[in-house]
C-alpha cells in the first residue's frame, strides 16, 4: 500500500486533530512529532514506526492488506503528568479514533482504526534526565483517498 506520508506522520496529525497535542510550529502544549524527538520541550509526544502486520491480498483490487505498526511515546516532567496524558491518548485511540479523515497538505487519508496492542507502559525516567517516559503500541489501518 503506497502512501504519500508515513503512517507515523499521519497518526501525528490525527493526534493533533483530536486535540491531544499541537503541531510543533504552533504555540501550545504537547507538540507532536514524528520519527525524531527534540530535546526540548520537556512535555512532548513522538510517533514512531514499528513492525506492522500483512494480512494478504484484497481480492477486489489485488492490493496487500496491511496494518501499520506505530509507537506513541510520551515524555513528561513528572510521572503524574505523563500518566494523565498517556491515558488520555489511550482513551482517544480506543473510543474516538475511528474512521477519521486526516489532511496533510493536499493529501487526505482515511484512518479506519487505531488498535492498541498494549499500554500505556510506564518506562520510568529517561536516562540522564528527570523526565518520565510512557509508550503506547498500536496497529493502524490507513488508506490514502487523494
Amino acid at each position: 500500500m503506497s502512501l504519500s506520508h508515513s503512517p507515523e506522520d499521519i497518526i501525528r496529525y490525527l493526534l493533533t486533530d483530536l486535540g491531544l497535542g499541537t503541531v510543533p510550529s504552533a504555540s501550545g502544549d504537547w507538540p507532536v512529532y514524528a520519527t525524531q524527538e527534540p530535546d526540548t520541550p520537556d512535555n512532548v509526544i513522538t510517533v514512531y514506526g514499528t513492525e506492522g502486520v500483512k494480512h494478504g491480498r484484497d481480492f477486489v483490487e489485488s492490493k496487500m492488506d496491511e496494518h501499520f505498526g506505530i509507537q506513541i511515546r510520551i515524555r513528561a516532567t513528572s510521572p503524574t503528568v505523563g500518566h494523565v496524558k498517556a491515558n488520555a491518548i489511550a482513551t482517544a485511540l480506543d473510543v474516538t479514533a475511528y474512521q477519521d479523515s486526516v489532511t496533510i497538505g493536499s493529501s487526505v487519508y482515511f484512518v479506519h482504526s487505531v488498535n492498541r496492542k498494549n499500554g500505556p507502559l510506564n518506562l520510568g525516567k529517561e536516562p540522564g534526565s528527570r523526565r518520565h517516559l510512557f509508550t503506547i503500541n498500536a496497529l493502524t489501518t490507513l488508506r490514502q483517498t487523494t
